[in-house]
């Protein structure tokens, strides 16, 4: 899920920006194709903050170099074979390693050198989420009846569907993460993934994924519009929230309808500006870490988006690493973008649901080498 820091090296000045001199095509199984583009054609590159993306792609870095060089890290066709496995990023995370950390001209310089860029074809939809934060407490006690359950050690257990635990089939035979005071909270921090549990006592205790059952993702606005409950133009967290919060006699058996059950874990000693750890085992980054479909989109690799904010409608041009995955992302076409957490994240995550342009950054196998 995430990547860290960099330094500056002479060798990066002089190996230059070499970017395709012709275009190349490829192909995805069973997806769309990808065009070879010039990072500096990307709209917004020259004003993206590109320091801010590098020291997330270092922070995964370090969590890849330690991997076996055979590990994989997902993707399908030419993004598979040239960035799917952690042995394939060693020359990309050494010269990130001396780059200088903190200096924008340098990061673009070192993108520039040690990638190449594609656009995968086609209209992408990017998506948000965010750390929601939530009374709770870490024991049973009035108000605070609602489970958030870690994963089960026993396997018969852990792959119950919803329905059942709701049904209280894993009461005292798993360990409670936190107790909750409302069911519809407990659903929509388990589609986030990693939240934030205000205490009784002032202190914040942080959750995250800690496995899932197992079962069918179904995504619940879109149940919501089918019963007409919503519009398709008001799908939101929060309108989803509002809806389930306001029809209680019904919100039980439509969260039910999506038989995906998040687990969720204690998370120690995070600082409060860093994420929740992602599917790379780092902190995310809100604004530079995204969640891909890893069976198309290698992890740790840097994605370029366009797209617009849903709320003030400005560009929305940056540089994100793929740290993280979704049950509800599928395909090479979407992508979900981390906001971070408090009533700001919330706000434009929430309602994210904006069309745009993917752009992968694919590394070379040495710096500056045509791909």
């Amino acid at each position: 899920m995430r990547l860290r820091h960099l330094w500056f090296a002479p060798a990066l000045i002089l190996a230059g920006c070499v970017q395709p001199q012709t275009t190349v095509q490829q192909t995805l199984p069973g997806g769309p194709g990808a065009t070879s583009v010039a990072l500096t054609s990307l709209p917004g590159w020259e004003d993206d903050n590109t320091a801010a993306a590098l020291a997330a792609f270092v922070q995964g870095c370090k969590a890849i170099q330690l991997m076996p060089p055979d590990q994989s890290l997902g993707g399908a066709g030419f993004l598979q074979q040239t960035a799917g496995q952690a042995g394939q990023w060693q020359n990309a995370c050494n010269g990130a390693r001396d780059t200088t950390p903190g200096d924008p001209a340098a990061a673009r310089t070192f993108f520039e050198t040690y990638f190449t860029a594609y656009n995968i074809d086609g209209q992408a939809k990017i998506t948000g989420y965010f750390e929601p934060e939530f009374p709770g407490s870490k024991n049973l006690a009035p108000g605070y009846t609602v489970p958030l359950y870690a994963k089960p050690a026993d396997p018969s257990l852990a792959n119950l569907p919803r329905a059942a635990i709701d049904n209280n089939a894993l009461y005292r035979k798993t360990p409670v993460t936190a107790y909750l005071t409302n069911p519809v909270d407990a659903f929509m921090l388990q589609i986030q993934g990693s939240g934030r549990i205000l205490l009784p006592n002032g202190q914040t205790l942080r959750v995250g994924f800690d496995g899932q059952n197992g079962q069918p993702y179904t995504p619940i606005g879109r149940i919501l519009v089918q019963n007409g409950a919503l519009t398709p133009d008001n799908v939101s967290y929060q309108s989803i929230s509002a809806w389930l919060k306001s029809h209680p006699a019904e919100a039980r058996g439509i969260m039910e309808q999506n038989a995906r059950y998040v687990y969720l874990k204690p998370l120690g000693g995070l600082p409060s500006n860093q994420g929740a750890p992602g599917a790379l085992g780092v902190p995310l980054t809100a604004g530079r870490s995204l969640a891909v479909d890893t069976a198309v989109i290698p992890l740790g690799i840097p994605v370029f988006l366009t797209t617009t904010d849903p709320i003030t409608h400005a560009a929305l041009n940056r540089l994100t690493i793929a740290q993280d995955t979704g049950g509800g992302i599928h395909g090479a076409e979407a992508a979900d973008l981390f906001f971070g957490a408090g009533p700001d994240a919330q706000a434009t995550a929430g309602v994210m649901q904006q069309p745009g342009s993917l752009y992968i950054l694919v590394p070379r196998p040495t710096a500056g080498a045509t791909p």
